[in-house]
């Protein structure tokens, strides 16, 4: 079987490398491929060629390509072992030679007569894939050949890794562009300032994460000394968790204007999350009716962290009735809850990403921590109590990883 030299093989790698970058540019897999398959035909004879790369963790065929016969395999997944010769290929990171007695020989190419298989090996020595050639000469590929092969695999490998470079580059910047819009979107969509309402003193406070959540919470003036008061927390992150939570802002805005029991306000909710939103997306919300007059609570909680009354007193309660996460099913019952904040009462609505700060031993914040540090606040003012909170829960992470926290304080004077 004829065979280039090294030398050729290296100079054919460059011309491929070439094409390679033009493609990876262009985010061009099928580009990338074609130019590695040119390459090949430069170096050895064949009748039919292939190139498998596998994903950036090795655990699955990514991206292949063949010319002049049938697909080999369609899909191999790790561990490679006893996956045929491709799979030997992968796993081993070793050179496959088959002859005409090889049943795999002609493996999608049934007139072929020898096959070569070789890995192509990373800067560290890894498997990014493989190179697979056919022949219809019964005479095989020989160690020269496979040498050759071997030295345009590494090249190969180089134009890969860059290829992955480039492409996790772009990766990151449309993340990064993802992330400031959702910061963007957020911002506009969180109250700048919290009611002046008589009788209380109430604050509001919102951490984001470097990913950005779907945490929300909003005043809402209802006329006759009510205001409605909203928490909520999105499935999701990024700018898809921030347009939901537009979404939901919306709906509950148009909902509440139509003077319904908080229990429909929450049915009909449901209705719309359910009906609009792709199946597995959902939003915990706490909904409630604050009567300024007589200092009454009438809410509804769908599968929210349930709020934290705590009673001037020293006992604590949890704001729960309701029912379940807004979007999960079609037609679920919800049912109202009551509350009557005293004098000296402070109610603290919250997301998860409170109580679920981990530290780095993966310790939650938890609620007994919660509770305990507005209680050692509580006669401060409640922008005081937002900010000792906050900073309990920053301490509490210290390095570990974080998620959107928002925190909503409703003090009586």
């Amino acid at each position: 079987m004829p065979a280039g030299t090294a030398t050729d093989a290296v100079q054919a790698a460059r011309v491929m490398v070439d094409a390679f970058r033009l493609s990876a540019t262009q985010n061009d897999a099928a580009g990338i491929l074609s130019g590695i398959l040119d390459g090949l035909a430069e170096l050895v004879g064949l009748d039919a060629a292939g190139v498998y790369i596998v994903d950036a963790a090795g655990r699955k065929l990514r991206h292949s390509l063949v010319r002049g016969c049938d697909m080999p395999v369609h899909e191999i997944k790790a561990p490679f072992d006893g996956q045929g010769a491709i799979g030997t290929v992968l796993a081993s990171g070793r050179p496959v030679r088959l002859a005409a007695d090889s049943p795999e020989a002609s493996a999608g190419r049934g007139c072929a007569r020898s096959r070569l298989l070789v890995p192509i090996l990373g800067s560290t020595g890894g498997v990014l894939g493989a190179l697979d050639v056919w022949s219809d000469d019964p005479e095989g590929y020989d160690s020269e050949a496979a040498n050759l092969l071997t030295t345009y695999g590494l090249a190969v490998a180089g134009a890969i890794e860059g290829a992955r470079l480039q492409a996790e580059m772009v990766d990151k910047r449309r993340m990064d562009v993802d992330l400031a819009l959702a910061r963007q979107v957020m911002q506009g969509l969180l109250p700048n300032n919290t009611p002046d309402l008589p009788g209380f003193d109430i604050a509001g406070s919102h951490a984001t994460s470097l990913t950005v959540g779907g945490d929300y919470f909003e005043f809402i003036p209802l006329g006759d000394d009510r205001w409605g008061v909203v928490i909520a927390d999105v499935v999701g992150k990024g700018i898809t968790a921030a347009l939901l939570v537009s979404a939901i802002r919306a709906s509950i805005a148009s909902l509440v204007g139509h003077e319904l029991a908080v229990r429909a306000i929450m049915r009909r909710a449901n209705r719309f999350f359910h009906e609009s939103v792709e199946e597995g997306k959902y939003v915990t919300l706490f909904y409630a009716v604050l009567d300024i007059r007589h200092r009454r609570l009438l809410y509804s909680n769908a599968g929210h962290v349930p709020p934290v009354l705590l009673r001037k007193g020293g006992g604590v309660e949890l704001l729960e009735d309701g029912g379940v996460p807004l979007g999960l099913f079609e037609a679920p019952r919800y049912v109202d809850g009551y509350a009557t904040l005293r004098e000296g009462d402070l109610l603290a609505l919250y997301t998860d990403g409170v109580v679920e700060a981990m530290d780095r031993d993966d310790q939650p914040y938890g609620l007994d921590r919660f509770v305990a540090t507005l209680a050692r606040a509580r006669d401060a003012g409640a922008c005081e109590i937002c900010s000792a909170v906050m900073r309990d829960v920053r301490q509490h992470l210290s390095g570990g990883p974080s998620d959107d926290c928002s925190l909503v304080v409703i003090k009586t004077n």
